[in-house]
């Protein structure tokens, strides 16, 4: 069986990682509305150059904007890992159109592309975790550009 499959088997057998639910249209919205909530705090953050608190919010916004789409396939993820496993699931499914690179570009279970190229998930968790305050300013402009094509994308999904 493939990884991707055994670890869904293994989200889903624990509640508190990921759980199937009704679809729920209006929580989708919800959060959207908070990841383009998050994103306003992204701007007001790189105003006042706190750019690694910048950087964590806007992991944020893109994460909202993936349960969004849990929400709308009737799911709902307490797990990051469990949240790109059923994304990248419904992908491979054809039950949801978006662009796997989307979902690589913030987090991959693939341990050889994190070395070569950080995630976003990855560089938050520098950020976050890590004694620096300040981080590349280009990695912020690469996490808000993809905050807005995630927006963009998780919008036109759920009027679908």
């Amino acid at each position: 069986m493939p990884r991707i499959e055994e670890h869904l088997k293994w989200c889903l057998k624990d509640p508190r990682r990921l759980i199937k639910t009704k679809p729920d249209l209006e929580l989708a919205q919800k959060h959207i509305k908070k990841s383009e909530y998050n994103y306003e705090v992204v701007q007001i953050l790189e105003k006042l150059k706190k750019y690694d608190w910048a950087l964590n919010v806007g992991f944020y916004s893109i994460y909202h904007c993936f349960l969004a789409l849990l929400v709308k396939h009737g799911y709902e993820s307490r797990n990051q890992a469990c949240t790109i496993t059923i994304l990248l699931t419904l992908i491979n499914n054809e039950k949801l159109s978006l662009d796997k690179d989307l979902i690589t570009q913030f987090d991959t279970l693939d341990v050889e592309k994190n070395i070569i190229n950080p995630t976003v998930r990855e560089s938050r968790e520098l950020s976050t975790y890590g004694v620096g305050t300040t981080i590349d300013l280009q990695q912020l402009k690469k996490i808000k550009d993809l905050i807005i094509k995630v927006q963009r994308e998780t919008i036109r999904i759920l009027i679908e």
